[in-house]
């Protein structure tokens, strides 16, 4: 005990003297801030807003609103007060780095020189020879290094003053006319940094008074009381030019989408008329005619309503294909389909996607919606939508469109090893776009693992080789229609922009010498996009059969264990219920930007059986005391998972990942042992604690010597941190930091140290970290992490010998290493 004392306080002193060190560099870095700000200038260090305000009535501005407007900032800061970008930019030395960019430059202009030569030469010989380009000079360290920072941000009246300017813009254009802005600033660390105040005087707003309309057209005159009283512009609100621009979008949509085709927000003007000593406005809203130039000088005439007499769609030639013969015409007296491609499209896609009918009023967002229901099928790449005038008032609307490609096969592979246990799992993808040529779906699956693991019932580890005894295989589909199967009538969901049902089927074997699992499975639901961002699944069934062939050796050791939980995990079960989730997404793949995600899902099995055959009194199974369904023990749970995401930017092209993931498995009556062994929760594994193979930690504090069974549990816990950075073009860095666990809902005989109790439950947690590599080949990503162990959850009572750093002993059973390999980013 005296050893690992002793051991403990050690690292804790070597844990300390990094932080000093590191506490030390900062400061370093820290020290001299003005390294580049000339001797006559000064560092803009701060700027303080503070607001004034003349009158009683609350507002609602704050200082963002204002910081936001200024001409110049202070340097970016970490930590409320660290100056990073700087310290980063200082680092940097301007003698050297225009010395080495001197010499660069030379070996470069020289090497160029040579290039120009050859290529003279060549051309001399052969005016059509391949010339040599030349070559650019590659930004040296510390170009690199300001490149990544941020220069000091020298202070300059000139932008005070102009920031000044922004704020009292700013305010007039929201009715405080009569604000004032003044600035005080004050020298500090030896007259080289300096810091500003802004004194933001409100002043009292400006209110509308009068609010009148005017208009010559008649037949706009028609729908002006339907204008004002929709108006966002009210008698008593404050007076604010954004008002006025939101005003001029509502009417100018509003116009068109009853008819008025040629109609634009530039008809539409305001008349101000100010009282200064009562703080009060007369606004007159008018709408100009339309001018038309012609012979005799400028013509004004009413605006006009349009209607559609004609849709003309046409789907692209291929340049690749023979010819440029039209393939297939489809043509009604209203909608005609013209088709140049190979690729087949039915009728009716167009006719469900096209909102407008046959002597319509053109719609604005009936254009707009039909847009988003053409791309959001996924059949075309490119979509445009125009419109042709044509004698007394009529539109033909022509929508063109390149389809994308029809079918595609991918392939992914995953692998890992860890202690002698190989592994990988790789998974062959099909899909048609267009199935039958109505814009169904079909992704066909075939998915497979081989990997080598403990045999349950080998007590002496002998069966550890090279030799692969785990395989698991089997096809999966999804089946994709592009409606509402069953429900598409009901409410307002015929006007969806992108309904989908989805049906999916899977058939699994896991082969092992202990036992086979074989899992058929499926499922039938609903996908609903109310949002960009925002998706829903109902799927309200879902029916799975898992039939499980246990080797008499092995059936022998269960028996022996006499353990429910154990003996629930490798039983006969039939799974029926079904699946609701709801996710937010908001992440943009094209932008290093802030974003947020977020997925939330609930599981039901069981229950409505259990309510009927307990209504009907059916009779039980007398070895299970449980009742059966097709003649095998059914699945009675109820189960919520939540995945959150936040991705955080840092510079140009890194940012920092936030991970939390949690969740919750409840037995019910029918099978109160335990949750099926496919719908428990696990942690390890390349998208989860990567310093861990999958299934080999928890549950709780239990630590099982010898690794055998699968880990599983009741209830889930996991959160992930990752720094992603470039190194090149193509090759990407990662440092991370995983932890979590999983934990049972009851008792077990077999792991008491399994179960959930809130007062031990931090002391349980795992933490693992690590490095990873991505190599970004722009259609895929081939991810390598490589992971250890930090704090081990075993023996919760003991918290200091959890740390893998101050393990004494049998070092192999608290410290390995993980390598994990796959495809795309964990999360």
């Amino acid at each position: 005990m005296k050893s690992i004392i002793i051991r403990h306080i050690n690292y804790k002193y070597k844990i300390v003297k990094k932080i000093i060190i590191f506490i030390s560099l900062i400061s370093l870095f820290s020290c001299d801030v003005c390294k580049y700000v000339p001797s006559d200038e000064t560092l803009l260090k701060k700027v303080n807003i503070k607001l004034i305000e003349s009158s009683s009535e609350e507002n609602d501005f704050s200082k963002e609103d204002f910081y936001n407007l200024l001409v110049q900032k202070p340097n970016r800061k970490l930590f409320s007060n660290f100056r990073f970008h700087l310290s980063l930019y200082n680092l940097s030395n301007q003698n050297r780095v225009d010395n080495k960019i001197s010499i660069k430059q030379a070996k470069i202009d020289k090497l160029n020189q040579k290039i120009n030569i050859r290529n003279e030469y060549l051309l001399s010989i052969d005016s059509s020879a391949k010339l040599k380009k030349l070559k650019d000079r590659k930004l040296v360290f510390g170009e690199l290094l300001q490149q990544k920072g941020e220069p000091p941000t020298i202070y300059s009246p000139f932008k005070t003053v102009r920031s000044k300017d922004q704020f009292s813009k700013f305010l007039f254009n929201k009715g405080y006319f009569k604000n004032s802005i003044s600035d005080s600033s004050y020298r500090i660390s030896k007259n080289k940094e300096i810091e500003i105040t802004y004194y933001i005087d409100l002043g009292y707003p400006t209110y509308l008074n009068e609010i009148k309309y005017k208009c010559e057209d008649q037949e706009i005159t028609k729908y002006l009381d339907s204008i004002k009283n929709n108006s966002l512009l009210k008698k008593g609100d404050i007076f604010d030019t954004d008002n006025l621009i939101l005003e001029r979008d509502r009417i100018s949509r509003y116009f068109r989408n009853r008819g008025f085709y040629s109609f634009n927000k530039e008809f539409i003007y305001f008349d101000l008329d100010s009282n200064n000593n009562s703080n009060k406005i007369n606004l007159t809203l008018g709408i100009q005619n339309y001018k038309k130039t012609n012979s005799n000088g400028l013509e004004e005439l009413n605006h006009k309503k349009f209607s559609i007499s004609k849709i003309n769609v046409k789907i692209k030639p291929d340049h690749n294909s023979p010819s440029n013969i039209l393939l297939d015409s489809s043509t009604t007296p209203f909608l005609s389909v013209y088709n140049y491609q190979l690729i087949k499209f039915k009728k009716k896609i167009f006719k469900k996607s096209i909102l407008f009918k046959k002597n319509d009023f053109y719609n604005y967002d009936y254009a707009k919606q039909t847009y988003k229901r053409l791309i959001s099928l996924g059949l075309f790449n490119y979509v445009n939508i125009s419109f042709d005038t044509i004698s007394n008032n009529h539109l033909i609307g022509n929508i063109d469109l390149n389809p994308a490609k029809a079918q595609n096969i991918s392939f992914s592979l995953d692998g890992t090893n860890n202690e002698r246990l190989f592994g990988f799992q790789g998974s062959l993808d099909y899909v048609h776009n267009n199935l039958f040529h109505a814009g169904e779906r079909l992704l066909i699956s075939f998915k497979s693992s081989f990997e080598i693991q403990l045999l349950l019932t080998d007590a002496e580890l002998t069966d550890v080789s090279n030799n692969i005894n785990t395989r698991e295989i089997g096809p999966e589909f999804h089946f994709y229609l592009p409606k509402y199967f069953l429900i598409n009538k009901i409410g307002n969901l015929k006007n969806h922009t992108n309904p989908l049902t989805e049906i999916t089927g899977a058939f699994n074997i896991r082969e092992r010498p202990d036992y086979n699992r074989v899992n058929q499975e499926l499922s039938f639901g609903w996908v609903f996009h109310e949002k960009k961002n925002i998706t829903w699944h109902i799927n309200p069934l879902l029916f799975s059969v898992v039939d499980v062939d246990i080797s008499s050796e092995f059936q022998d050791q269960i028996q022996s264990f006499n353990d429910s939980y154990i003996s629930a995990s490798f039983q006969d079960h039939v799974v029926a219920g079904g699946v609701f989730s709801f996710e937010f997404n908001d992440q943009n793949l094209n932008y290093n930007s802030e974003a947020f995600y977020f997925k939330s899902t609930f599981e039901s099995a069981g229950g409505t059986l259990f309510r009927i055959h307990e209504l009907i009194q059916k009779e039980k199974n007398t070895l299970t005391n449980s009742y059966d369904f097709l003649g095998i023990r059914y699945a009675h749970f109820q189960k919520a998972t939540f995945d959150i995401r936040y991705y955080q930017p840092i510079l140009k092209k890194s940012k920092i990942v936030y991970r939390l993931y949690t969740g919750i498995g409840i037995p019910r009556k029918n099978l109160s042992e335990a949750l099926p062994f496919e719908k428990s929760f696990f942690v390890g594994g390349s998208n989860s604690l990567r310093a861990w193979r999958a299934r080999s930690l928890g549950p709780g504090s239990y630590y099982d010597p010898v690794g055998k069974f699968d880990k599983i549990g009741d209830i889930k816990f996991e959160g992930n941190f990752e720094y992603r950075f470039p190194i090149s073009k193509w090759l990407e860095g990662a440092m991370f930091m995983d932890f979590g666990n999983i934990w049972l809902m009851g008792e077990d005989s077999l792991r008491p140290e399994g179960k959930f109790q809130w007062n031990n439950a931090i002391n349980e947690v795992a933490i693992g970290g690590g490095l990873g590599v991505r190599l970004n080949f722009e259609y895929f990503i081939l991810r390598m992490d490589f992971a250890i162990p930090i704090r081990n959850p075993y023996n919760a009572n003991d918290i200091s010998s959890q740390w893998v750093f101050n393990a004494v002993g049998d070092r192999d059973k608290h410290f390995s290493t993980q390598l994990n390999i796959g495809i795309g980013y964990p999360f």
